[in-house]
């Protein structure tokens, strides 16, 4: 037995050693456990840019269990707890929380973040041991990132019926199994991001071909699982983007919305493909009823007998400060009849919530004016409930005549609300105060801008809600009691439309802003004032969104690479650049068209020529100098002359060629009258391009995963010395 704060580690059936371990990144995360508390740990995955890290330490990994409705007394049973990325939220909620997990250090990482909590006991050992020892029964079991190893906990013929089986045995007749995990169809797979278990493309799409040891399923798939497993019954759940950072959870009774699902940023960890646009694809699938089945992640709430919970969607946003961190709900009672409910996600953030009671009030009479209403609110013991409401967003019919292309009626439709949110709020001169400044900054305001007393700076078009003799607004939560510009709300109501999805893109042309009366000079002062917003919303907290580029190895962008490839098979040519003592010049070039097949032809060099660029493949009139190559490396032949029978001249594959720029070969320091030049040239097969591209795509991914754990291992290291050490306990004080 070992105690670590509060914390109870038993080790009676520890096999003596790790069976399984991430090396070095394991020693970082018990130092940031013992030395860092809960309210820092931000700050460190900020500054540390790792995804180990990140997706270790991240709070956003409790939101996959943070809206379940406990009542406190619950008795949990978390399984592979690993490093308790989710243990601390279950602490929180439940009477008391066992953990089954099989590496120490892993355990005493978890131990040490949660060595306050007097409700944690963690068995280390390996599951099939534990179980056996268990004589308790639990509300919870949880299996989060969990059940896609059954193959290594169950030796078995079919280990992962035969896991739920064992598990569900340990349930109380009321209770659940939490289970979270990859879909092996999610749309993330199909758009180009690699299986989140092995890093490779497809893997998971083509059925695991080429690896053993782990497996996702489809929802079929799993549908056979839990009736093979005795019949067992599940709530569907759709977490998103996905389990691991999810910031909204969705379920079979309240699917997406059309337009909502536009928040694509889930490769921290890997290089991924960018191969088309996911929000689209997304909105058809929902139109088609098909999104269930390519949900990237599922959640599942499996018990033996049918229960229905009742919250059916829930949306976390606590990406922010800890005093405006709350959580959005859509509860379902027993007559079907739904509720929204917010309520804090901190403790800190009780007089925000509550405050969304008298804005309703001082609004709704204000709002009536331009017949606008707004869905009531009304106090609870844990925050507020607001009046569902059914109908259609305003962006969401915008997009459906954006998709029929009747732009002319969507901009008539859009300057609709814009003209009667601008009588709402421009009823008096505009004045700078404290509070402004302390949100929007100190911006340049000097005209006589107009404005209202109270200020809802969230109208924007997915917060407008249609319905068939009513308009509502659905979501007021940033309304202040000082003057802010009602051209700075307008700017809201086109920038959220315009910029939160790329298929809006095309309306840019209409200049909305510039006929909304917006000038040039203003959207620059607005843009700081939505930035100085951003800033005052999260405070000290760095969201997710601000991390991805430097955790991120990124995305390759296929769709402008096809565009460049396309375009150079379209011209294909070859240009000759002579030089004549004064470098190498557009003006002094031959062009020599090519066939589909290639090029075969002589070339009388000039006399006066101590030089020749060959510039093969590459598409005529592009601007960007990393053009784009199309020829094989191993086909193209330099022969003849003076200069050198039978040398063979190598041009890197296509991929290569563009990535490192290297756009051309060079033949030096040619003789005096060389004569002529002959010149093969064979293009490249389709299938032999596309071979090549994933083979580089590849090659790169490893190198790129090579680089970032060599950099882990240097900061590692340097973290260990004694300077880095002394650093650190003077930057903690």
């Amino acid at each position: 037995m070992e105690k670590i704060g509060q914390v109870l580690l038993d080790d009676t059936l520890y096999p003596g050693k790790d069976l399984y371990t991430d090396g070095a990144i394991e020693d970082e995360m018990l130092e940031i456990a013992r030395n860092y508390r809960e309210e820092e740990w931000n700050q460190v995955i900020a500054e540390r840019a790792s995804w180990p890290i990140l997706y270790h330490f991240s709070h956003i990994r409790e939101n996959i269990l943070g809206w379940l409705p406990f009542t406190g007394e619950e008795n949990v049973l978390e399984i592979g707890s690993g490093c308790g990325a989710v243990t601390g939220a279950l602490c929180k909620k439940a009477k008391q929380v066992t953990c089954i997990e099989l590496s120490r250090k892993r355990s005493q990482i978890n131990a040490w973040r949660h060595r306050d909590c007097d409700n944690l006991k963690i068995l280390m050992g390996n599951f099939q041991d534990v179980e056996k020892t268990l004589t308790e029964k639990y509300d919870y079991i949880t299996l989060i990132g969990v059940f896609e190893y059954g193959e290594a906990y169950i030796q078995s013929e079919t280990p992962y019926v035969d896991f739920l089986k064992i598990i569900s045995k340990h349930l109380k007749p009321n209770g659940k199994i939490v289970l979270a995990i990859e879909n092996r169809l999610g749309l993330k797979y199909w758009a180009g991001c690699t299986e989140d278990h092995f890093g490779t493309l497809f893997e998971g799409l083509e059925g695991y071909p080429t690896t053993k040891g782990v497996k996702t399923f489809s929802r079929k798939e799993f549908l056979q699982i839990l009736s093979d497993a005795g019949n067992l019954h599940a709530e569907w759940y759709y977490p998103f983007p996905d389990y691991k950072l999810p910031m909204t959870v969705y379920s079979d009774r309240r699917l997406p919305l059309k337009g909502e699902l536009n928040r694509l940023e889930t490769n921290y960890d890997r290089l991924r493909l960018q191969l088309f646009q996911e929000s689209s694809v997304y909105d058809t699938l929902l139109a088609n009823e098909m999104y269930p089945d390519f949900a990237n992640s599922f959640l599942l709430l499996i018990s033996k007998e049918k229960m229905e919970t009742g919250t059916v969607y829930a949306k976390f946003s606590n990406e922010r400060a800890p005093k405006f961190s709350i959580i959005t709900e859509i509860c379902e009672n027993n007559k079907k009849e739904k509720v929204v409910r917010k309520v804090p996600a901190d403790t800190r953030a009780e007089a925000h919530v509550r405050n969304l009671t008298k804005i309703e009030e001082e609004l709704s009479g204000f709002y009536g004016r331009e017949g606008l209403k707004l869905n009531s609110c009304r106090t609870e013991a844990d925050g507020v409930a607001l009046e569902y409401l059914s109908g259609e967003t305003l962006e969401a019919c915008l997009d459906s005549l954006l998709e029929r292309g009747r732009n002319e009626e969507l901009e008539k439709l859009l300057f609709t609300y814009i003209d009667k949110v601008r009588r709402i709020h421009s009823g008096e001169i505009f004045f700078k105060t404290s509070e402004f400044i302390e949100v929007f900054g100190d911006v340049p305001l000097e005209k006589n801008y107009r404005c209202s007393g109270i200020s809802n700076i969230d109208l924007v078009p997915a917060n407008i809600l249609l319905q068939d003799s009513e308009v509502s607004v659905i979501d007021y939560e940033w309304t202040f009691r000082f003057p802010v510009p009602c051209n700075f709300i307008l700017y809201r109501m086109i920038h959220y439309y315009l910029e939160s999805d790329g298929k809006r893109a095309v309306l840019r042309e209409f200049d909305f802003y510039k006929k909304a009366g917006i000038s040039e000079e203003e959207l620059e002062i607005y843009a700081e004032m939505e930035r100085n917003f951003q800033k005052y919303m999260e405070g000290k907290h760095v969201p997710l969104r601000s991390m991805y580029d430097e955790v991120s190895p990124g995305k390759v962008d296929v769709p402008a690479y096809y565009e460049r490839i396309r375009a150079a098979f379209a011209l294909r040519r070859l240009q000759v650049f002579y030089d004549r003592g004064s470098d190498f010049s557009e003006a002094d070039s031959d062009v020599y068209p090519m066939a589909g097949s290639g090029l075969d032809l002589c070339i009388a060099v000039p006399g006066d020529v101590r030089r020749l660029r060959l510039d093969p493949g590459e598409a005529a009139g592009e601007e960007d100098s990393g053009s784009c190559r199309v020829f094989d490396a191993d086909k193209v032949r330099i022969i003849g002359g003076t200069i050198q029978r039978d040398e063979s001249i190598y041009i890197y594959d296509a991929l290569d060629a563009y990535a490192n720029k290297l756009d051309s070969f060079t033949l030096e320091n040619l003789p005096e009258n060389a004569g002529k030049l002959h010149i093969e040239i064979e293009v490249m097969k389709e299938t032999e391009a596309q071979d090549a591209f994933w083979k580089s795509f590849s090659r790169i991914a490893s190198e790129k995963d090579q680089e970032i754990q060599r950099l882990h291992r240097q900061i590692h290291e340097m973290e260990n010395t004694k300077a880095w050490k002394l650093y650190r306990s003077i930057k903690k004080k």
